[in-house]
């Protein structure tokens, strides 16, 4: 078995099944997969023919699923083409529908007129146990929308009929499946953007792990995150930032390219760096 906190080159195919001979588990497979959008990422994972695109995912979201302790998620990022496979293949495999969650961001932009302009990329939320699953609400709370409803109590009645107050919660408004943030286009966002043609933003992936990482009985994340589709190393780059406010996440990124491993461990070199100085 490899040290954990590590991008690993690699195909994933090989390194997931060593990872299940080994009887590694995790308690979150966290991965943003080619798309089959036909994009070069150095190879040809993504421009398969739709049935091999079906059967190649279908037998590494098995392999995922063993990967999973008891209580373990899934969190698969995919688009609206082909989003549907991906969900009827968990369902086929046992897997538990949590939710379909929307990454939106409202500075992309549409290549084309015939339709209109795509601003969401969609990502499956799936459980290994139909009962049992981690999903922080409070850690991911967002600010309300407005305060004028906050001015005055409201009231509900409970399931037996009983008049209730209801009062905000400090921390603000549950998250919605909806995830707003910016894609990393423009200078704003030139120092965290690297030449990964599909690289996501740290701020939602951040949340993401918020959302989905168990914590110990101290509050600190504490949980084992895979990910599968390394890319430029985002999930490994939002776990040790994370570590250096006191949690203690472990991971695992496996990467086909070199490429995109060197540039995944020049990130986090800088982090090092700049906690050293």
């Amino acid at each position: 078995m490899k040290e954990w906190n590590q991008f690993i080159h690699g195909d994933s195919d090989d390194e997931l099944q060593k990872l299940l001979e080994n009887e590694v588990r995790f308690d979150l497979v966290l991965t943003d997969p080619p798309y089959n959008l036909k994009k070069d990422f150095g190879n040809d994972s993504d421009n398969l023919s739709i049935d091999d695109f079906i059967r190649v995912n279908r037998e590494r979201i098995a392999i995922c699923k063993d990967l999973l302790n008891k209580d373990g998620s899934i969190i698969w990022f995919g688009i609206h083409n082909y989003i549907c496979y991906i969900q009827i293949a968990m369902l086929e495999l046992g897997l538990h529908y949590r939710r379909m969650n929307l990454w939106q961001y409202n500075n992309g932009f549409s290549r084309s007129k015939k339709a209109p302009a795509n601003v969401y990329e969609p990502f499956l939320w799936f459980s290994k146990s139909e009962k049992q699953w981690t999903y922080n609400v409070d850690d991911v709370r967002v600010p309300y929308k407005s305060s004028d409803r906050l001015k005055n109590p409201v009231y509900y009645k409970d399931k037996n009929g009983n008049r209730k107050e209801w009062t905000p919660n400090p921390l603000g408004a549950m998250r919605s499946d909806i995830w707003e943030y910016p894609t990393l286009a423009g200078k704003l966002f030139k120092n965290e953007r690297t030449e990964h043609p599909t690289q996501k933003p740290e701020r939602l992936m951040t949340e993401i792990i918020k959302a989905y990482c168990p914590k110990n009985q101290d509050g600190f994340y504490e949980g084992k995150i895979l990910d599968p589709f390394g890319g430029s190393g985002t999930l490994g780059i939002c776990c040790e930032k994370l570590n250096q406010q006191g949690h203690n996440i472990t991971w695992l990124s496996i990467e086909l390219e070199q490429r995109w491993v060197d540039i995944s461990n020049d990130r986090l070199n800088k982090i090092a760096l700049n906690v050293s100085t």
